[in-house]
């Protein structure tokens, strides 16, 4: 049990976190947008299908502030709504190009007040807060969070998608020619999808995907790992592992002698686990086209 002085050091380190949250926040509120609207266009950048019943549910907001606010963002053209072809009640809402663009431009505006603050740190120092962090993320997390791994369906296809396109721009900066090529690969994926030789996992935390990774067919020997993707609060806790894991038994459940994947150079924390799991680099090219100083990488595995 916490002895009183425990407690009220993570008091005081709340308060601390609280401060910084503040000073991050503040980026975001001298753009015009409250921090909710901001939470708003992230959840509806995760897919093409989400709707605001959803949005309400998973951000619990009132159903009348949440209508005004996304009448505001489609009055500005940030968003725009489709009836379904199934329910005539439901209407979809997704971010329009500008609302796409928009919300990377607020992404940047708080990555970089996040990089200002920790530049004030010496490098150790910074390591130190970073790892610190970390790990008190994914303590309280391991502890609170509900984790299941299952097949996708058809509405995770928006989410994969949309995902690889927010996290890779806001991480790496790729380009527009980088996410047409997403919309190409995802879809071909599908289109051919045979449940003999493919799959396509998808991690959820708390009931709400969190990450990716599938296998597709090349020829009989051989296999294709793809869009192996890990929200940003999932890294580090071990199921990068785990979906790889998987991904690797369902290959060899199949016969195929070899995996192959693509990457880039940037994904540090990927090519780590791709290594772990006996992966190793063949050969690298540059990718102008995906933004500048992109090497695309060819690593492979005989299993």
């Amino acid at each position: 049990m916490f002895s009183a002085d425990q407690i009220a050091d993570i008091q005081g380190f709340n308060k601390v976190y609280q401060n910084l949250m503040k000073q991050i926040d503040s980026a975001i509120l001298e753009t015009g947008y409250s921090l909710t609207e901001k939470d708003v266009l992230l959840e509806i950048s995760k897919t093409e299908r989400c709707t605001a019943n959803i949005l309400i549910q998973q951000l619990n907001i009132d159903r009348s502030y949440m209508s005004r606010m996304l009448a505001k963002f489609e009055k500005r053209g940030l968003i725009e709504k489709t009836p379904s072809l199934t329910d005539s009640r439901i209407r979809y809402i997704r971010l329009t190009e500008l609302g796409r663009k928009e919300f990377n431009r607020l992404s940047d505006i708080q990555s970089n007040h996040i990089g200002a603050i920790f530049n004030k740190l010496d490098e150790v120092d910074q390591q130190t807060v970073w790892q610190a962090m970390v790990m008190i993320r994914n303590k309280l997390s391991d502890a609170n969070d509900v984790i299941t791994i299952r097949p996708f369906t058809q509405s995770d296809i928006e989410y994969v998608i949309s995902r690889h396109k927010t996290l890779y721009y806001a991480e790496r900066h790729l380009s527009g020619t980088f996410f047409a090529y997403v919309d190409e690969i995802v879809y071909h994926f599908v289109e051919k999808y045979n449940a003999q030789t493919d799959c396509l996992k998808i991690l959820e935390c708390n009931g709400v995907p969190a990450g990716s990774i599938a296998i597709a067919r090349v020829d009989d020997s051989t296999a294709q790992l793809r869009f192996f993707m890990l929200e940003p609060e999932m890294r580090q806790r071990g199921y990068g592992n785990r979906l790889m894991a998987m991904a690797l038994d369902f290959c060899r459940s199949k016969g195929y002698k070899k995996v192959f994947l693509l990457t880039i150079t940037a994904q540090v924390i990927a090519r780590h686990v791709y290594e772990t799991h006996g992966f190793h680099k063949v050969s690298s090219n540059d990718k102008f086209e995906w933004g500048e100083g992109v090497v695309e990488e060819y690593w492979e595995l005989e299993l």
